[in-house]
């Protein structure tokens, strides 16, 4: 089922990802995220969450030791991709459920586009690696 953007999103809120390690592109000083940190290959959703009081505490809490992309919704929405709330699809997250979103194409895409929307998002200037939490 297609996504459906939701507006109540603001173009200047974060977007959290949580990030695997072979997901993170190494150019000189320059570190980013890959394209595959913004797509999925089964659903199309990737899941994030709105960065807020907490919310990155509790992401770390969850992740141990992963880094986290930061990426307004604006860029995401650049990209081609919209915004979707999905409180009920945020696992043992023990912050607001709202804040769980999901981002993806609006419309059934074919693979290529899908990852040159991904591509446009890991690319961005704007878009930052949050610094690793330690694992304890």
């Amino acid at each position: 089922m297609p996504l459906q953007n939701d507006a109540s999103i603001g173009d200047n809120a974060v977007l959290l990802r949580v990030l695997h390690d072979n997901w993170i592109y190494r150019d000189g000083e320059r570190r980013r995220p890959t394209k595959q940190a913004f797509m999925d290959g089964n659903t199309g959703e990737v899941s994030c969450f709105i960065d807020g009081p907490g919310v990155r505490e509790e992401i770390r809490r969850m992740f141990p030791g992963r880094e986290i992309a930061a990426v307004r919704a604006q860029v995401v929405r650049d990209s081609g991709f919209v915004i979707e709330r999905r409180p009920a699809d945020c696992g043992n997250f023990r912050g607001a459920p709202d804040s769980h979103v999901v981002i993806g194409p609006p419309v059934q895409l074919r693979r290529l586009e899908c990852e040159r929307c991904a591509h446009r998002i890991a690319v961005h200037p704007d878009v930052i690696l949050v610094a690793r939490a330690p694992i304890e």
